[in-house]
Order: C-alpha cells, then structure tokens, then sequence
C-alpha cells in the first residue's frame, strides 16, 4: 500500500516564510499524533496534505489567497509557499511532491499565482528511479492526476475520506444533494453515466448514418454501373480515332514525295533566280564603277602617269616625309610650353619675394614703434621712482639691463615698507582687541549674577505664596474639622440605627424557606420529567406509527393522482381496467405501438429510397440533357466562328475556288522572273517588242527594260504574300473540313433532345407519385408516434404507480408490526400532552418560586451592600478628620519657614540692585573701546590701501617694460634692415629672366606657323596621289565586272524554265487532293477526340474515377457500421451490469463495517446500528435509463429504521460521520494505508471517546503486519492520546514568540 513518509511546510497560514521557519513532520507506522491548542495551525497539515496530493485548496481560503501566509503581517511586498511530500507506493518506489505559491501586494488588495508543481520519481533507495522519468512538471503533464495514480486512489477518496477537512468531517449527514454528490464522485456514478451516454448516442448515431450509409451505397451502385458504360464508349472511341490516325498516316505518305520533287523543283527556280538577280547585281555594280572613274578623273588635278605600283611607292616616301615635317612641329610645340611653364614658375616667385619683403617691412615699423613706447614708459618709472635716465638708454643694451635692476630694487623696497606697516596694524588692533574682551567678560560676569539672584527671588518668592496658602487652608481647615466631627457623630447614630432595624436572621430564615418550596416543586418538575421519559421511551414507536399512518396516507394520495392524472390515457390504452403491473401492462403496448412504427418506417423507407432514386435518375437527366443543349450550343457557336453564318457547302466551294486561282497565280510568279529576264535579254539584242516585234527607239528600250527590271525585283515580295495568303486559305480549308462531324453531330443532338425531356417528364410524374405514397405513409406515422411519446411518457409515473402500490402493502405490515410493539401495560389515557401541561404548570409555578426568592435574595444584599457603603463613608470621614489635625499641629512649623524666606527674598534683592549699579559703567567702557578700535582700523586701512594702490601702478608699468623689451630683442635678432635688401636684389633678378623667357617664346610661335603651313601644302598633295591610285583599282574592277557579266548570261540561257512549271503544276494538284482528303479525316478524329476527351473529364470526376473502389469501400463500411452498432448494444449492457453489481458489491461491505464499527465504539442504547440506505432512480424514464442513486445515512433501534439526520446530537452525528469515513476507507483505499482524524473527539462525551480509543487500539493492532498502514490524529485532547495505548512519541504544534507555527517532536516521557 501506498503511504506518506514525510511533509515540510513554508509561507502556509500562520507557518512562517523564511528557509529557517520551514518546518518538518515524519509521518511514523502504524500512527502518528499531532497535538496542539486551537489556533496553532494543526489543521494547516491537513491542508497541506490535500493540498500536496490533490493541488485543491481549502474551502473558504479564497482560492488560495488566504491559503498563503499573509505579506502584512511582517510588512513585506510578497510571500512565498512551498509545501514538499514525500511519498511511496505499494512497489516502494518513492515520489517527492513540491508545490509552490506566492501571494504578492497590490494596490487593491492581494494577488494570488501557482508558481510551479513539480513530481520527482525516487527509487527505494532515495535516489532518482532509472525507469521512469525522473522529474516532471504541471507545465508538461497534470501532476495531480500523476500523484492520484501514484497513491492508487482517486481525488475524491482523497478530499473526502482520508484527508476530511474539520469543516467537512460531517458530510455523511449533510443534506442529500451533497451527500450525493460525495458518493457519486466516490463511486464515478457520473463518469459511468457519461459513458453510458456516450454509447447511447454513438449507436443512435450510428443508425442514422447507417441509413444514409445505405442510400449511399445504391448511389454509388447506380454511378458504377454509369461508369461500366462510359468505359464501353471510351474504348470505341479511342478504336475509331486510332484507325483515323492510319488514314491520316497513309495520306501523308502519299504526299511525301510530291513534297520532295515539289522541293527540288522549287530549288531549281530558286537557282534560276539567283542567276538572274546575281546578273542584274553585277551589272549594277559594274555601272557604278564606271560612274566612280568618271567622277574620279573629274577631282584629279595632276593624273599619275606611272604604274599602280610606282603609285604605291610615291605614296610611301610622301608619308615618310609628312612624318618628318609632323615630328619637327611636335618638337617645337614642346619647346614652347616648357618656356611657358617656367615663365609662369617666375612669375610665382616673382610674387613670393614681393609679400616677403612687405612682411618684413611691416616688422621693421613696429620694432620702432616698439622702442619708443619702450622709452615712454622707462621714463614715467624713473621719475615715479626717482632714478637718473639717460634720453638714449634704450639704444644701449647694457646700460638698459643695469636700469631694470635698479627698477626692480626699489619695487622689492616698497613691498617691504607695505608687509611691514600690515604687521604693525595687526599687532595694534590685537592689543585694542583683547582689552574688548575682557571688558565683555567682566559684563557678561555681572549680568549672569543678576539672573541667577532673580532666579532665587522668584523660586523664595513662589515657595512663600505656597506656604501662605497652606496656612491658610490650615486656618480654615479648623472650621472644617469642627463640621465634620459633627458629620461623624450623625453618621454614627445613623449606622447603630440601620442595624437595629435590619434582623439579618430573620431575613435569612425567611430565604431558607422559599428555598425549601423550590426544592419541592422542583422535586415534582423531576417526577413529571420521568415520566415524560416513560412515556418518550415508547414515543418513538408511536411516533414511526404516526409516521407510518402518514407515509400511508401519501402513498394512497400519490397513488390516486397517478390514477387521475393518466386516467384518459389508461382508458385509451386498456379496454378492461388494471389494478396492479402498470409498468409491464404499459410496456406491452408502449412495444406494440414501437413494432407498427417499425413496420411503417421500413415502408416509408422504401419509398424514401424510391424518392432517392428517382430524384438521382432526374439530376442524371437534367445534368445530360443541359450538357447535350451546351454542347449543341458551343458547337453551332464553334461553326459560327468558322462559317459566319453562311451556308457550309458555299463557303466550302467558295475557299476551295479561292485555293485554285492562288495556285495558279503563285505558279505564274514563280516563272514570270526567267520569263521577263528573256524579254529584257531580247530587247537589248534587239530594241524590239518580244510579243508584237514592234521596233522601238533606244528610249523605249531603255524605259521597258527599266520596267522589266522593277517588276522583277517586286517578284520575292509578291511571291511572298501569294504564298502567305495561300497558306491562309488551305488553312481555312481544313478547318472547314474539321468542322464536318461537328454539324453532323449537333444533327444528332438535336434529335435526341426531345426524346430525353420526354424521359424526364415521365421520370418526374413517377416521382410525384412516390412523393405522394411517403407523404401518406409519415402522415400515418403521426398517431402510433404520438401514442408511443405518451406511452414511452406514462413509463415513468406507472413505475412509480407500481411502486407506490408496493410501499402501500408494504407500510401497512409495517404498521401492524409497529402496533404489536406497544407494551401491554401502557396507559392509553395518559397522554404525552397532559404530562406535558402539567410539567409546564408546575414549571410555571418553579419559576414563579425562584424569582420570589431571587426578589428575597437581592432585597437581602441590597441591605447588606447599603450598610456596607454607610461603614465605608463613616470610616472615610474618620481619615479626613485625621488629616486635618495633622495639618493643625504643623501650623507653627509653617510660620517659622514663612519668615526665613521672606528676610531672604528681601537680601536678594538689596544684592541684585548693587550689581545693576556696577553694570553701566561697564557698558560705557566697553562702547568707548569697540570705537576707538574701529576708528583706528579704518584709518590703517586707507594707509595701507593707498600704498598698495601706488605698488601695483609700478608694478604694472614695469610688466609692460620687460614685455616691450623682450619685443626688442626679438625684433633685434631678425636683422630686417639687412633682409629688405637681400629682398630688393632678388627681385630685380627674376624680373629679368621673365623678360628672356618672353623673347624665347615669340621666336617658337614664329617657327611653329611656319611648320603647319608646309604641313598642310603636303596635305593637298597627298589626297591627289589616293585618288590617283583609287581611280587606277577602279579600272581594274571595271574589267572584272564586265567579265562576270558575260557569263552569268550565258548560264541562264542553258536552263529550261517552261517544263519545270508543268511539272509543278501537276504534283501541286495532286499534293491538294490528299490535302483535302486529310483535311476530312482531321476533322472527323477531331469530333472523336471531343468525345475521348469528354467521356475521360466525365469519367475524371471523384463520383466516377473511383466508382467501384467507393462502392466496395461503401459495402464494406454499411456492413462494419451494423457489427459496430450490435457491438455497442451489447456493450452498453455490460457496463450497466457491471455498475449495478461494483455498486451493490461496494455497499454491501461499507454496511457491513459501518455497523461493526458502530458496535464496536458507541456506548448508547439508543442505536442499535447505522448504514447507508441508497435508492435507484432513474433520471431518464425511457428506455435508455441511467443509474442514479439516492443516499440516506439511518439508524436502527429494534429493526426500525429512520432517517439519523436531524435525529440524532452532535456527539452522534461526529461519531457516525467518522465511522463512514473508516468503512469508506477500508473499502476504497486498498492501495493507500493512510487515514487521517482531525479532532474526532469533538462532542463526543468521556464513554465514546475511551471506547473510540479502543477501537482505533484494536484496528490498529489488527493492522499491524501492514507495513505502509498510517493512521494519522489530530487533536487538541491530552488525554485522549495517553489512551491511545503505547504510544511513545507525538509531534507537538505551537506558535513562538513570532506568532509562527512550529512543529516539535516529543517523547511521551517527557523528552524531547
């Protein structure tokens, strides 16, 4: 078995959140005690514990926010909750839990977030397990349902059997919908009842896609069979269009080689006319030749009279001089620009020099300016200073460094006259300084004597008004002491009086009395009390008999509104009246009626499928008989699209007319070109007409063979576009030809339509019959369904009609029995009632005695309390008369310490006046001194500062002196008189080189013109020797062209032109007669291929493509789909069976070891037993009902059984509550040892409690041999665990002087 082996809790409830306050309990075999006083958080373990195995939280801890340790408490932003188990199953493998929380603080209040759930895997040794992985997360899995399966018992055990909240300890006596829905988690009724659901909805699901399944699969039947035939078609098709392609084949073997001798005769032609345009090219050419040499001799000035090779060489040694000439001027242009370059190089430093010089120029004016304001400001010091200059010091440099030290000499003088005077002026202001303060010294003495003589004279003069009041109340207290001895004396007559009055005794006497007669009423209220405890002792049997009469009364009541209520109905179902087995009677019929429904809906579905396959024969029709008009359609669009609305045989005729005459003309173009290339032939021979042999000018000649010779070169574009137009026409000529079948088959089409639409009419009036027949047959449907609806309705109420009649017989032999139990001496004519008035009266009476007495009692006190209070104040006022003599005998006393303090007071003061008198002349002194000394600091300061002022004005002066001077120096060094005229020679010098270099330059401008001039003379006289040369190539072409000319008219005149057209002519018309003929068969295999092309998209549709496959498949899946549903039935039987009989199974034992647990812990007599009655009810009266059961905890005194909630008290209720808990324990949790009790001595008196202990001793004892059994006890009782037996140690829970719960383990003995 599955058990806990230890827990550690940090941050939860009142357990503290640091690593130091988390704390720890070992849980020990076979129990483990937990005590501590309420509060201290022993209940928190339970919690953890749920919470640790379940991951729910407590109820009312607001979804876990006060689950955690509150942050406020100790004043922090956030807490965090950590609670670790460790746990191990029945193979002793071991489980760590964690768990963590955090509660943080927000503006409104307190957030509330699970940080993680972790489990970790542990061998037996402790260690990570090789077998299983070893850790997981709520992130990956749900760690609850993991820790669930760990333990081997569900949530609900856990939450509501072995680890019950205190709260929730009494659920078996809650009310019956919690108590309900405890069991019903406990036993998964709810879980069972899904799953039957579920199988009840899958078969009814099942069957109706079973019918669909069916009509599906005739559908699917019907397009197979459509497929067998489209297959058939196909393959005819693909037959005739295959035998097409041989015809095809064959016409284009015959036109093969008429192709061939058609090429070569094409190619002769082409030859023909190659010779003729490469004739009329060369003559061209040689024309213009001719023209080039005229033009030639034309430009040449001087003609070369030597040969084309002495030409050549003139033309090279002309180029070799030109090269010479154009060197010579290369050279000179680079001269020229270098002398240019360094023109410009002068020229820039030309500028250089003449910035140099102005710059040092400027220098030599200020170093002059420097001088004289060097010898202005040596001047104005040595007269301040007193010191002979000379007028030209400045020109002398020794003599100028010999004055600067003088100058200096003296300023080091002045200083130390000014350093000197400062200390001088110091030490005087010290001296009138410390004669200040002593002088403040001697005032500050003689006012802190005034104040402290003041101080005297008022605390003297505050002590005698204090003692000058207490005289006074002393004097008048005298009066006082006099009046309230006279009070004393009245209180005491007073008091001796109040007590002569009052007689104690007597009073007492009087008490005792009225004590004595509610004693006797008392003594009567017990014995009525008794007897109301006879007659109760057999008032429960009289009150089960009442209730009984009741229950009867109901059952006949319920029973008659049954009867009313289905009365018409019953009428109408049963001709002969029925007086018991509704149920079996109105099942009957309720199947009766179920079978003639069936009957009708086997018809009914019939028809349905008939409707079906109509309605797919008309879809069929309708979707052929829009393809057949579409196809007629696209058709005749497609022959409009050719013919154009024209009849086809005339435009047929008509392009074949067309394709005749451009043969012929494209057959007298090809051999116009040999035959004008004669015509111009003979007319150059001859100037005469080739056809009339007109004699014509040279003129006319000229202009027929310029004619002649244009036609020809229009014959390729002519030729061209008679052949691209023949092209066209034949290609219009077979398309005419192709579209042949297509009017035959929209013939075809046509004729067929009408029959079609009549099938579909046919088709759609036997559908409105069928339509009508299912109509008719749902109609009838109507009233068997409604009688089966009010009779599958009525199921219910005749079960419970059935079962009330049973309750009927039943209560009544119950009552019979309840009476027989009545003992045979009991006093009908004493009733309970009666008992109950006289006990009231005489409660009245009892009551009515003890206020009497209580009235006596306090009427008694109050005499007592009021002479009480008179002592007190006769004594009070003994204490005051006490201490004002007192006061009286310290009266001289008071008078004499008056005196003393008056005569002092009068010597403080006469003290104070004479240092007031000595303090003015102090002051006066004091004022005088702090003049003198500010007068005389002023004046030292102005002499000083005006000394200072005369230093710095020399100071200045000699700075600027030694600056100007260093500005000499500088300017001495550079030598500037010396650098002008370094300056002015080396300007003139450049100026002059630029002047040279100005002359160079106009010389090489001169040379250079000269050059091009000779150049271009040489020029002119080099394009006469090329045009020379040109002519001479031009006559030798001349030649050669001519040559050419000659023989390509000797060739022609070797061909024959006019057989090769014959020729021709014949071959093309018999290449046009297989044209044709290919042309119909084109157009007949193009009509097959629509339809190959057709039937295989058609056939390419999901519905045919797969028809046989989707038809087996369908087959096979309607024949599944029934073995499934039978599946089903039989195995939602099953499972009901196996609920019924877990269910009885499981209560039979929790009854059994609820009342051995009973008997063996209550004390009481009056229960013998209790257990747990369950009702089966139906929720759905159908067919299909579900289980649903009823639970009721009652008890049993003399085989009388009633319901214990609201029956029994609080100690039984606990009691009972607990022995549930145990049974449901034993009986579910076989693979968890763990049961844990929080306070189960609660309300219970001493009797339960030691037989509760007993019996936990002898389960324990009994379990000894299981090593994972715990029992775990929380309680806040003592002694209940000194009865516990040997028990040598307990875990003690309290709070530490933090307020935080701690957990201790302690030894029995008292250690720890």
């Amino acid at each position: 078995m599955s058990t806990i082996e230890k827990l550690s809790i940090q941050g939860v409830r009142s357990f503290g959140v640091n690593a130091e306050d988390m704390q720890s309990i070992t849980f020990s075999s076979p129990i483990t005690l937990i005590l501590g006083q309420n509060g201290c958080g022993k209940t928190t373990i339970i919690e953890c514990l749920k919470y640790a195995l379940t991951g729910e939280y407590p109820p009312g801890s607001s979804s876990g926010k006060n689950f955690v340790h509150d942050p406020n408490i100790f004043d922090k932003n956030e807490s965090l909750a950590q609670v670790k188990m460790l746990v191990r199953d029945r193979r002793n493998v071991q489980m760590s839990i964690c768990r963590s929380m955090k509660v943080t603080k927000v503006r409104n209040g307190l957030t509330f977030k699970t940080i993680d759930s972790t489990i970790n895997f542990l061998g037996s040794d402790g260690k990570p397990s090789k077998n299983s992985q070893e850790s997981m997360s709520s992130r990956v899995i749900n760690t609850d349902m993991a820790v669930s399966d760990f333990m081997g018992v569900s949530k609900a055990i856990i939450n509501s059997v072995l680890f019950c909240h205190q709260e929730d300890s009494s659920w078996p006596l809650d009310e019956p919908k919690k108590l309900k829905e405890k069991f019903d988690a406990i036993f998964g009724i709810t879980e069972y009842n899904k799953a039957l659901d579920r199988i009840i909805k899958l078969r009814k699901t099942a069957v109706e896609e079973l019918k669909v399944m069916n009509a599906n699969l005739k559908l699917l039947e019907h397009f197979k069979k459509e497929m067998d035939e489209k297959t058939m078609s196909l393959q005819n098709a693909q037959r005739k269009c295959e035998e097409i392609k041989e015809e095809c084949i064959k016409c284009d073997e015959e036109v093969k080689p008429i192709d061939a001798r058609l090429k070569e005769i094409r190619n002769i032609e082409f030859e023909i006319g190659e010779y003729q345009a490469e004739k009329v090219k060369v003559d061209t050419k040689h024309q213009s030749c001719v023209e080039q040499i005229a033009k030639l001799n034309r430009q040449i000035k001087t003609p070369f009279e030597g040969s084309l090779v002495e030409l050549e060489a003139e033309i090279r040694s002309f180029s070799q001089r030109m090269s010479e000439i154009k060197y010579q001027l290369t050279d000179v242009e680079d001269q020229l620009l270098q002398n240019r370059k360094t023109k410009e190089d002068q020229q820039k430093t030309l500028a250089k020099q003449d910035k140099e010089r102005y710059v040092a120029q400027q220098k030599l004016k200020s170093e002059q300016e420097c001088k004289l304001e060097l010898s202005r400001h040596i001047q104005t010091l040595s007269a301040q200073l007193q010191i002979n200059v000379k007028p030209s010091v400045v020109d002398n440099p020794q003599e100028l460094i010999d004055l600067l030290d003088d100058i200096d000499g003296n300023l080091m003088a002045k200083q130390c006259e000014i350093t000197e005077l400062s200390q001088s002026n110091d030490q005087a202001d010290q001296a009138r300084q410390e004669k200040i303060d002593e002088l403040r010294n001697e005032l500050t003495k003689s006012e802190q004597s005034i104040k402290t003589q003041e101080k005297q004279k008022a605390d003297t003069e505050r002590d005698i008004e204090s003692l000058e009041m207490n005289i006074k109340q002393i004097e008048t207290s005298q009066q006082q002491l006099k009046v309230l001895e006279k009070q004393i004396a009245d209180t005491n007559e007073k008091y001796e009086h109040s007590t002569r009055n009052f007689n104690q005794e007597a009073c007492r006497k009087v008490i005792a009395s009225k004590k004595e007669n509610r004693d006797k009423k008392q003594a009567q209220f017990k014995q009525l009390d008794d007897q109301l405890t006879f007659l109760s002792s057999i008032a429960n049997v009289k009150t089960e008999i009442g209730l009984k009469e009741k229950e009867l009364e109901k059952k006949n009541h319920e029973i008659q509104r049954v009867r009313s209520k289905h009365g018409d109905n019953l009428n109408k179902f049963f001709k002969e009246s029925i007086s018991s087995n509704y149920r079996r009677a109105m099942q009957n019929e309720y199947d009766k009626l179920r079978r003639e429904i069936d009957e009708l809906n086997v018809d009914a579905n019939g028809k349905n499928l008939a409707k079906q396959s109509h309605e797919i024969k008309r879809k069929n029709l309708i979707e052929e008989i829009a393809r057949m008009e579409k196809e007629v359609q696209d058709s005749e669009e497609r022959i409009y699209q050719k013919c154009h609305g024209m009849p086809y045989d005339e435009l047929l005729l008509r392009s074949k007319t067309a394709i005749a005459k451009l043969q012929l003309e494209h057959g007298a173009l090809k051999s116009a070109e040999a035959m004008y290339k004669k015509y111009i032939q003979k007319i150059e021979e001859e100037p005469s007409c080739p056809l009339c042999h007109h004699n014509m000018s040279g003129d006319e000649a000229c202009d027929l063979t310029t004619e002649l010779t244009d036609e020809i070169q229009k014959l390729p574009d002519n030729i061209s576009r008679t052949e691209k137009s023949l092209k066209t026409e034949q290609s219009k000529y077979e398309q005419l030809l192709q579209i042949k079948p297509t009017i035959d088959k929209v013939k075809e089409l046509k004729e067929k339509l009408p029959k079609k639409k009549e099938e579909l009419r046919t088709i759609e009036q036997s559908l409105g019959d069928i339509v009508s027949e299912y109509e008719t047959l749902m109609a009838r449907l109507g009233e068997p369904t409604h009688n089966m609806d009010l009779a599958n309705s009525m199921l219910g109420d005749m079960t419970l009609l059935d079962e009330a009649l049973k309750e009927s017989v039943r209560v009544k032999k119950d009552l019979e029995q309840l009476k027989l139990k009545l003992p045979e001496n009991y006093d009908a004519s004493v009733s309970i009632e009666d008992l109950q008035k006289q006990k009231a009266e005489v409660s009245k009476e009892l009551e009515a005695e003890s206020k009497a007495l209580e009235t006596s009692q306090q009427a008694f006190e109050k005499q007592v309390e009021a002479l009480s209070r008179l002592r007190e104040f006769l004594n009070g006022l003994k204490d005051k008369r006490i201490n004002l003599q007192e006061g009286v005998q310290n009266l001289p006393q008071l008078k004499e310490r008056l005196d003393k303090l008056t005569r002092l007071v009068i010597a403080i003061g006469m003290e104070v006046t004479e240092l007031r008198s000595k303090l003015q002349p102090i002051k006066q002194k004091l004022g005088a001194a702090l003049s003198e000394k500010a007068r005389l600091k002023e004046m030292e300061r102005v002499k000083l500062e005006q000394l200072q002022a005369k230093y710095m004005e020399y100071k200045s002066i000699d700075k600027d002196i030694q600056r100007l001077n260093e500005q000499a120096q500088e300017f001495a060094k550079l030598d500037l008189v010396n650098a002008i005229k370094k300056y002015d020679a080396s300007i003139n010098a450049t100026k002059e080189e630029i002047s040279n270099l100005d002359t160079q330059i106009n010389e090489k401008n001169e040379e250079l013109e000269a050059i091009k001039k000779k150049c271009f003379d040489q020029q002119a006289l080099e394009r006469d020797l090329k045009d020379n040369r040109e002519l001479k190539q031009l006559q030798l072409k001349e030649s050669a062209l001519s040559e050419d000319c000659k023989r390509l008219a000797k060739q022609l005149g070797n061909l024959d032109f006019r057989s090769v057209t014959k020729e021709k002519n014949e071959l093309i018309r018999k290449r046009d007669v297989a044209t044709v003929r290919r042309g119909e068969l084109l157009g007949q295999q193009g009509e097959i291929n629509n339809q190959v092309n057709k039937l295989q998209k058609e056939m390419a549709e999901p519905r045919y493509k797969e028809s046989m496959k989707n038809y087996m498949r369908a087959k096979f899946e309607v024949a599944v789909k029934q073995c499934g549903i039978e599946d089903l039935g039989r195995h939602r039987q099953a499972l009901d069976w196996a609920l019924i009989e877990f269910h009885k199974e499981k209560m039979n034992n929790i009854n059994s070891l609820i009342r051995e647990y009973w008997r063996m812990i209550y004390r009481g007599n009056d229960i013998d037993y209790i257990q747990i009655k369950t009702d089966d009810s139906a929720t759905d009266t159908s067919a299909d009902r579900r289980k649903n059961y009823n639970y009721c905890v009652v008890q049993s005194k003399n085989n009388s059984v009633i319901d214990m909630r609201g029956r029994c008290s609080a100690g039984q209720r606990v009691l009972g509550s607990l022995i549930i808990r145990m049974a449901l324990a034993e009986t579910f949790s076989s693979n968890c040892g763990v049961l844990a009790l929080d306070e189960p001595t609660t309300n219970l008196d001493r009797d339960n409690i030691m037989s509760l202990c007993d019996a936990l001793n002898r389960i324990v004892e009994s379990r000894q041999h299981q090593s994972n059994f715990m029992l775990i006890i929380i309680t806040h009782d003592e002694n209940f665990i000194s009865s516990l037996g040997k028990i040598t140690d307990y875990h003690r829970v309290y709070r530490n002087s933090e307020c935080k719960s701690v957990i201790q383990k302690v030894r029995v003995d008292g250690g720890h």
